[in-house]
């Protein structure tokens, strides 16, 4: 004989304190993994779409990033030859060498974050993914102005609209903001390449080539891998697709963060899985008589098991719908950190996804199944004459 649904519910609001510490407790563990996971997430987003899988990249062999590769002018020369490059409507090879370096900067909060500066070319925003304008205008080549990143100008001070970055001996005026779909991206400073390089002491020295490939991505990959190895002025190079070059970037963040989220969880677990035990531990104390007159009305220690069983997953779940709601106002909000792949700023939003709430609504429904398993193993073992007499 099974025992009703409802009794079980019913019987969480029978102590109403011990629930709510309960509750309290697993909505705290809820709370605290779903905003380390979507945390997470948004590294990992803004990360892995900076890049486009129509665009390749080339870099020196080995280099772990972007920031660790040289590519040497008359390289840069020979692969912007190549015949997989695509090219726009007046026959202009959309392909670009660029550099990229970063300086420590102070941010609004007064920590420090290390700022990447990056060299581009005319049409840079053409060839990275979803640049756009937002406010104000373009640089000119030439010259030491500069774009920022909406994602850099909202975190760091001095880099809005108007105000002037020092760095290499030179004050480079801000005269636009760009985005680029959220992607790290905008968490850059653009300047030109040729202004650049000598103030920076990079002479004859790019960090990547990036284009456009003509045709299919996957192919011209291979194509251009083959042509690098054959070629011994290319064969310090190698070509991968820029989305797989961002997507590793951003692995290894999101890796670290998931398992500190796990090391951390863990341990609140622990607490969280305890005071539902006590909780539940309480209520058949107090309640020892009403299990007698259930197992003597016939109900078998398998339904008084699954009735308190039942009722810590109750209280699980009031949980987890509270560490859920609770957590909503985090999504979207605007952040960064270091990424710790290059080292840089990156700005990032919280990501709060659909799978990211069911994950943490499983782990509170295994907290409360933990927490309940004992107590109401020991109710389910009661003997009818031991738990009337008590009572």
């Amino acid at each position: 004989m099974v025992l009703p649904l409802r009794y079980s519910v019913r019987s969480v609001w029978v102590r109403k304190s011990a629930s709510a510490m309960a509750v309290g407790g697993i909505a705290l563990v809820v709370l605290v993994l779903v905003f380390l996971q979507s945390m997470a997430e948004g590294l990992r987003r803004a990360v892995a779409t900076s890049g486009d899988p129509g665009t390749l990249i080339v870099l020196r062999k080995g280099s772990e990033a972007e920031l660790g590769s040289q590519i040497y002018r008359e390289e840069a020369r020979v692969v912007g030859t190549l015949p997989w490059i695509a090219r726009d409507a007046d026959g202009q090879a959309l392909c670009v060498s660029e550099s990229a370096l970063i300086v420590g900067r102070t941010r609004r909060d007064g920590g420090q974050a290390n700022l990447t500066i990056r060299g581009t070319a005319v049409l840079s925003p053409r060839v990275h993914h979803g640049v756009r304008l937002v406010s104000g205008r373009w640089l000119r080549p030439g010259t030491t102005e500069a774009v920022v990143g909406v994602a850099l100008a909202r975190r760091l001070d001095g880099l809005s609209l108007g105000q002037v970055v020092e760095a290499g001996g030179l004050r480079w005026p801000i005269v636009g903001v760009f985005a680029a779909e959220g992607s790290a991206l905008e968490s850059e400073v653009w300047v030109d390449v040729a202004t650049y390089q000598p103030a920076f002491r990079r002479y004859r020295i790019f960090t990547s080539v990036l284009f456009r490939a003509a045709g299919d991505p996957a192919v011209a990959a291979l194509q251009m891998a083959k042509t690098l190895e054959d070629d011994p002025r290319l064969q310090t190079l190698e070509v991968m697709r820029e989305d797989a070059y961002y997507a590793k970037q951003s692995k290894m963040m999101h890796d670290v963060i998931m398992v500190l989220t796990a090391i951390l969880t863990a341990i609140m677990s622990a607490g969280a899985v305890v005071g539902a035990m006590n909780t539940m531990y309480a209520a058949v104390s107090h309640r020892q008589r009403e299990i007698g007159c259930l197992l003597a009305l016939g109900f078998t220690p398998a339904a008084v098991w699954l009735a308190f069983i039942a009722e810590s997953v109750a209280l699980s779940l009031l949980g987890a719908a509270l560490g859920c709601l609770l957590s909503l106002p985090f999504n979207g909000m605007a952040s960064g950190t270091t990424n710790w792949a290059t080292f840089a700023e990156t700005g990032f939003r919280f990501d709060i996804t659909p799978g990211i709430m069911g994950t943490a609504v499983l782990a509170a429904v295994a907290m409360g199944f933990l927490g309940g398993f004992l107590p109401a193993f020991r109710a389910a073992r009661m003997r009818v004459v031991d738990a009337l007499r008590r009572g």
